[in-house]
């Protein structure tokens, strides 16, 4: 039986999506090499963003003509959260679906039309959070990114949480704490089992898995 022009589709987005992915953990490969192999060029959170956009760019899966179509940086959540004044989350980097993305009814949006207009008609293909653990351990964990990633309102297709771990691992303070924090990103992975939780140490010495810095296996959702 011959396939429909739907069914066509279909495959061909199916396709191009698990290129971008593909290139996306590619691109977090590179990442992970050069803060193993240099972490003091890493000063601060946004230093791992740009790496990260480089390299995405470099893979070129992502059919854009310009920087700042599909990869966006501090994209807001669909959701509005609750708080002294009612806001919508952002996440450090994003990509959007083209297929969506590339629609009329994107495209015809105009810059000041709301986001509240304009979200629903965007699927978020990848959301990353990025966290870089540095030498004094933060006083508090990490929950309101794994909110906003896992939060179904906000309608993620694969959302991804890459933690960057510089500690003095010489002491056997910093050893326990990143060993505890393992663990809990462990039970965070799962509780929501469509996250994909990366958790590096700058000393690639210490991994449990020299080979698999991935908290939890990826689970594509259905």
């Amino acid at each position: 039986m011959r396939e429909t022009t739907k069914s066509i589709l279909v495959k061909g987005v199916m396709a191009m999506e698990q290129s971008i992915l593909e290139a996306f953990e590619r691109a977090i490969g590179q990442v992970v090499t050069d803060f193993q192999g240099q972490p003091d060029r890493y000063w601060n959170e946004r230093d791992l963003h740009w790496s990260l956009f480089h390299y995405l760019r470099q893979e070129g899966a992502v059919p854009e003509d310009y920087p700042t179509q599909l990869i966006r940086a501090e994209f807001p959540t669909i959701k509005t959260y609750d708080g002294e004044r009612p806001a919508r989350g952002h996440y450090d980097l994003v990509v959007l679906d083209p297929t969506t993305y590339f629609s009329d009814s994107v495209q015809n949006l105009s810059p000041s039309d709301s986001w509240a207009k304009s979200l629903p008609l965007m699927k978020v293909l990848i959301a990353v959070e990025v966290k870089l653990w540095l030498a004094k351990p933060q006083s508090g964990r990490a929950e309101w990114d794994i909110q906003k990633l896992t939060d179904p309102d906000n309608n993620i297709g694969h959302p991804y949480f890459l933690n960057f771990v510089d500690l003095p691992f010489g002491r056997p303070y910093a050893r326990n704490y990143y060993e505890d924090l393992r663990q809990w990103f462990a039970t965070q992975a799962k509780a929501s089992p469509y996250i994909r939780i990366l958790y590096v140490p700058s000393r690639e010495s210490i991994q449990q898995n020299p080979n698999d810095n991935w908290v939890s296996p990826h689970r594509p959702r259905d």
